[in-house]
């Protein structure tokens, strides 16, 4: 079982919980999160704000085209007993994909350690409770 995480995505006043994927396949220098159209539509960002850039991208499937939207959402990962600290992400839309995805700058930013991929458990950088993804 992949890692997912509960988080909360804010953007133009309005917040939605939902679950999002740890993938540390999609690489990145910057903040950068992939979320499909429906929930930047939750969000206020569909259609596509005036600062919003067509960006051709490459995936394991091949190139695609998605929204770049700099700056635009505002993310924290929400346990019952703890929240992490909240960053501010660029947001990648996708007309494709069906899931929220966190690049491993946000992972590593968020301060998620990985420990086992296939079951599924992971923890915060520095605590010793050991958590089971969604």
């Amino acid at each position: 079982m992949p890692v997912r995480l509960r988080v909360r995505l804010e953007a133009n006043d309005k917040k939605i919980d939902n679950v999002a994927l740890l993938n540390t396949g999609f690489t990145t220098d910057t903040l950068d999160i992939h979320i499909p159209y429906l929930t930047a539509k939750d969000l206020g960002l569909w259609p596509p704000p005036s600062n919003a850039v067509l960006e051709a991208l490459d995936t394991a499937g091949g190139e695609v085209l998605s929204y770049f939207i700099p700056n635009s959402v505002r993310l924290t990962v929400i346990e019952p007993d703890r929240s992490s600290k909240t960053i501010i992400c660029n947001a990648i839309v996708s007309m494709h994909e069906r899931e929220i995805l966190l690049s491993d700058a946000v992972i590593e930013e968020l301060e998620i350690e990985i420990l086992s991929p296939k079951t599924g458990l992971w923890r915060f950088r520095g605590e010793s409770k050991i958590r089971r993804g969604l």
